[in-house]
Parts: C-alpha cells; structure tokens; sequence
C-alpha cells in the first residue's frame, strides 16, 4: 500500500455543487484555495454542521416535573459534533483553486444534513488522510470492484491507472438500480451476462468498460458483482502477474474477493470501512485485525492510519 507522506490539515471549503444523482446519493464538490496533494484510497473528515465556534460542555438546568431546554446544535438542530468520514472520488487542480469530488449517501443525521447544504455554503474538513491504493506499473491489467458507496473511489483510482497507462475494467455492485451512483450513457445498457462494456460515462471517460451488477436482476448481470467478477475471469483467464485487483465496499463482498484472489494467485488491495470518530488514530475506534509474527499471529492496525487500504493477504476476516 502506498504511503503518500503528504502533509494534513484543516480547511475550509465552499460547496461549488452538491446534487442528488440517485436514490439517497448525491455529489459533491468542493472548492478550496489549496490542498494537500492526495491520491486513490485517501479520504477526508468533513463537517456535517455550520462553520462557527463550537461551544464546550454547558450545565443545563433540568427543572422537577419539566423538561431540560436543550439548545446546542448537535441535540436541537441535528447537526452532528464529529466529522465524517468520506472518501474521495476525484480531484481537479483548476486556475490555482483545488476542487474535491465525494459521492455519498444519505443514512444517518450527518449525510442528511450535508444533502441540505447549498452552493456557497462554507465546511470544514481535515485531510487527505489514510493511506493509497498502490499502482504496480508491471501489471498492465487492473480490475476495479466497488459495491455501494465503495463504487466512488473505484472513479477516483480509474483515472490514475488510466494515466499510468493501465487497461481498466470496473465491476459496480449495488441493490437495485435505482441506487446506481453512477451515469449511464446515453444508449448503451450494461451486459445481463457481465461482459464488460462501455456503459458507464465516469469509466468510460477514461477508457474503462464497466459490469454493473444487481443484487435484484433490475440492472445488468442479476447476482452479486463477485460473481460477475469471477466470471470474466474465467473468460479473458488473465495470468496472476498480469492482473492486479483493487476493492472497497461491504465487507462480505471484500471477504469474497479476497478469498478468490489469494486462491488465484492475484495481487489484490482491499480499502476496508470502518465507523471513525476522528480519522487520525486518537480515538482508536476503526481497529482491523491483522496477521503478524507475533505469538498469536495477528494484532490489531488501524483503518485510518494504517490503512485503509491493506493487502488482502494480511487481513483476518
């Protein structure tokens, strides 16, 4: 995995756009005036609350037989205290300003706050923090598997592998189609079989075929995106130096990959989720067990730090 080495830090951002694409997902962008440098993999802790002073712990006074008067934002106005944690799905460097790419989707009191935030509103966040995902330049073939929010940093890595002169194929999992997150081309339809085509404009744009798989059959090959992945490697049979695989989303599906690559003989990276209270390794809340020499064979390492991103080989599912 890669240690990018680059510096963190804490920022404040304007929201240049932030639309809903599908069901319970929406894409954001935003702007800064500058940025650490970052790669695939890395992610970010974003404010899901109102810039402003934070205010410390307060008495509140909780008369007999009455209610206490609860006035701090993150109890009355549903604006969470702690940062979530997002990964990044692109970056653009546009006349000297940094413009951040996410794609998320609305489940708890944080994402549905930030699905309210306007053009111009202004957000904290801190980062790029995390590891990456490492490109090997001896393997001209990489498959790119992400199911459900694990699909936005699968755009983010395409486009570094396509400048890196890699041949791409992207493997899209998700329920039904209704929680795609990504845009269909004008036209084309993906494969029911899960043969890889030019269907999605994020991969496509960048000269990747995509399989999209559903869990229901509503769209492309119906059954798990593993499946579809096993699949097409049972047709093109890529040799194990040949091909190097990359995954992020449930941890079943990761688990799935895993298992089928090691038993193939492919290089795989997996970028693990965890739930983060600070993204920086103080609250030590994202543990992952991990093999290692020591007596009982594994110890634990860090998502935030150490990883995300780990070799599927030192994983202990």
């Amino acid at each position: 995995m890669h240690k990018t080495g680059a510096p963190r830090g804490l920022f404040v951002a304007e929201v240049a756009s932030n639309r809903p694409i599908c069901d319970q997902h929406y894409r954001l962008v935003l702007r800064l005036g500058s940025f650490p440098p970052c790669r695939p993999g890395q992610f970010i802790q974003l404010q899901c609350r109102h810039m402003g002073e934070q205010k410390g712990i307060n008495e509140v006074d909780w008369p007999q037989g009455a209610l206490p008067r609860l006035h701090q934002p993150e109890l009355v106005d549903k604006e969470p205290l702690l940062r979530r944690p997002i990964s990044l799905a692109g970056r653009r460097d546009v006349q000297g300003l940094v413009e951040l790419d996410l794609i998320y989707r609305t489940i708890g009191t944080g994402t549905h706050w930030l699905s309210s935030a306007r053009q111009g509103t202004k957000l904290g966040l801190m980062g790029p923090l995390g590891n990456a995902f490492a490109i090997d330049h001896s393997k001209p073939l990489a498959a790119l598997i992400g199911g459900g929010v694990g699909i936005p940093p699968m755009i983010y890595l395409a486009q570094a592998l396509a400048e890196a002169n890699r041949q791409v194929v992207a493997f899209c999992g998700i329920r039904a189609r209704n929680l795609l997150p990504l845009k269909i081309i004008e036209g084309s339809q993906p494969c029911v079989r899960g043969t890889p085509g030019m269907c999605a404009e994020e991969f496509a744009a960048v000269g990747a075929k995509t399989v999209i798989a559903t869990d229901d059959g509503s769209f492309g090959y119906h059954g798990l995106v593993s499946e579809a992945f096993e699949i097409w490697t049972d047709s093109v049979r890529p040799a194990g130096g040949d091909l190097a695989v990359y995954c992020c989303g449930p941890e079943p599906m990761m688990r799935n990959i895993a298992g089928f690559c090691l038993k193939r003989g492919y290089q795989c990276q997996l970028a693990l989720e965890r739930h983060m209270a600070c993204g920086v390794g103080t609250c030590q809340s994202c543990v992952c067990k991990m093999k290692t020499t020591n007596e009982q064979g594994w110890e634990y390492k860090l998502c935030c730090t150490d990883g995300p991103v780990f070799d599927a080989g030192d994983i202990v599912w």
